[in-house]
């Protein structure tokens, strides 16, 4: 559920982006980051791994 809200939010991001919405662009990405992060806290116990979570790395 909250990789799709993930994926769900990242798609708006760059749809504003095309927009040219760069204000909503950077609302979702920081939108994003927030998800990203508690998602993190919930499935990684590395340090590293979180990082690379966080960067958008899987």
């Amino acid at each position: 559920v909250l990789e799709n809200m993930i994926q769900e939010v990242e798609k708006s991001m760059n749809e504003a982006a095309r927009n040219l919405e760069f204000e909503k662009a950077a609302a979702l990405r920081d939108q994003l980051y927030e998800l990203r992060e508690y998602m993190a806290e919930e499935i990684i116990d590395k340090p590293w791994e979180k990082i690379k979570y966080m960067a958008g790395e899987k």
